[in-house]
């Protein structure tokens, strides 16, 4: 197929202004040409026809008793005058019967306002005509109705410049509208989400620089829609398995609740009754998921309060290595010189530490080593956790903080079903900061450093905001 010449905006124009002006001197040639043909063919009259027809007649208006209209042509005027100034008779106008007097008096021959002078002298009177250097039409017609050739040749020209003028506008403006169209329907498209259509083809540069720019669009929308749909598909399998996995514990809790109905000795009621206890705690869990499943369907929105960052900071790592310790391993927490009062929202703060607490008491063996340091960096208060670890593989790291994320088995299980790490991001992004994930730590395992941007708070503003 041939590709079509590309061309710009500024080369369409230009042709435009190219079409304009040759159209235009082509209409003025047509003119010229016309007043020749008709000129050729005796339907105009030259513009001195009235004064070579005056000549002509000069001794017969000279001799004649009175001097008639019929001696003079049709597109003259003229007055009998006596020789004190005294207009006799005529078709002169009134206003310009002195007027044409003093010009003879003066020598002249008139000029262009006035007309031009003939004199005819005559036994004791003068014969004063006034004419017109102007071409005009033979036919009574259309020289009543048009005040000479030139005119009514510029009135022509007039008309078919104004034709020629609306007929390139829409020649050219089709072209564009044409053009435009496609932008049209390619926006329409996409505002619909109707994303299965080819790039049209412009031979306009710029509005096809622009149909790249939609298709670049469609594009990003349709890798977004795909996103979100696998996000919702996964959303829906994560729920599904939440919805098998309530069902082990209740046929758990359904059958040690036959056998403590059977039980022969206390004992054995007991044994059925805390095995009762540990399932009903499982499903409480997965409702915890399942509740944080639905809430991460919007952002949550944040309190901006006043934060005792330090003491926050002191009571959470006495938790910390109570948590640690319970579970078998060694905690180190080092809190350096950090600001004592921050703006944030300290329940969530505390959730994304606990979060990542918690992440790493899990997949760190028992006997292991977690390290944990509180710091500020430039305009940033950054949480970092180290652990001995299995640590996180390529595709952990690309893709750890999405919700519902569950990569490597080796730091997988099902407390978490892929909400954690994706919690503790959209908190860091919330406050204008960042989750990094990486493998480089102090025990060769997994680490995870959270920053948030500092907004210094004063310790005199609300304390009720603080937690204290």
């Amino acid at each position: 197929m041939e590709m079509k010449r590309k061309v710009t905006v500024q080369s369409i124009f230009r042709r435009f202004l190219v079409w304009f002006c040759l159209m235009t001197a082509g209409l003025f040639l047509i003119c010229v040409i016309m007043f020749g043909v008709l000129s050729a063919a005796g339907a105009v009259l030259p513009a001195n026809y009235s004064e070579v027809a005056l000549e002509r007649r000069r001794t017969e208006i000279q001799e004649a008793d009175i001097v008639t209209k019929e001696m003079i042509p049709d597109n003259c005027h003229y007055g009998v005058y006596s020789e004190d100034g005294t207009f006799l008779y005529g078709n002169l106008r009134q206003s310009s019967q002195e007027k044409v007097w003093k010009e003879y008096k003066r020598g002249g021959g008139g000029d262009g306002a006035l007309g031009y002078l003939k004199y005819f002298p005559r036994d004791g009177e003068v014969c004063l005509a006034v004419y017109q250097l102007r071409a005009e039409f033979t036919n009574p017609l259309l020289k009543k109705i048009l005040p000479g050739v030139p005119e009514g040749l510029f009135l022509l020209f007039i008309i078919l410049f104004f034709i020629q003028s609306v007929l390139l506008i829409r020649r050219f403006g089709n072209v564009i509208r044409r053009e435009l169209e496609a932008v049209k329907l390619v926006t329409e498209k996409v505002k619909l989400q109707n994303l299965d259509f080819e790039k049209p083809d412009s031979r306009i540069v710029e509005i096809d620089e622009v149909m790249e720019s939609l298709v670049k669009m469609k594009e990003a929308l349709e890798a977004s829609l795909k996103q979100q749909w696998e996000m919702e598909e996964n959303r829906r399998q994560q729920i599904r398995a939440l919805a098998h996995d309530i069902k082990t514990p209740l046929t758990v809790i359904r059958g040690n609740t036959q056998l403590s109905c059977e039980a022969e000795s206390l004992e054995e009621s007991r044994e059925c009754q805390e095995y009762i206890l540990q399932e009903t705690d499982r499903i409480e869990q997965y409702i915890c998921i399942l509740q944080e499943m639905l809430k991460s369907d919007g952002a949550v929105k944040l309190l901006e309060e006043t934060v005792a960052i330090r003491g926050l900071a002191e009571s959470f790592a006495e938790n910390a290595r109570v948590v640690a310790s319970a579970f078998g391993r060694n905690l180190e927490v080092v809190i350096s010189l950090i600001s004592d009062y921050i703006i944030s929202d300290r329940q969530m703060l505390l959730r994304a530490w606990e979060n990542l607490l918690d992440n790493a008491v899990e997949y760190t063996p028992k006997g292991g080593n977690i390290t944990i340091k509180l710091y500020e960096e430039e305009d940033r208060l950054c949480f970092r956790i180290e652990d001995s670890g299995p640590g996180f593989t390529e595709e952990d790291i690309r893709r750890g903080p999405e919700q519902f994320y569950q990569g490597d088995k080796s730091r997988n299980s099902k407390s978490h079903y892929g909400m954690g790490l994706f919690i503790v991001q959209s908190f860091a992004k919330q406050q204008g900061g960042r989750l990094t994930l990486g493998n480089a730590g102090t025990h060769k395992g997994a680490c995870v450093c959270l920053e948030i941007g500092i907004r210094p708070a004063c310790p005199e503003m609300d304390d009720k905001k603080n937690g204290k």
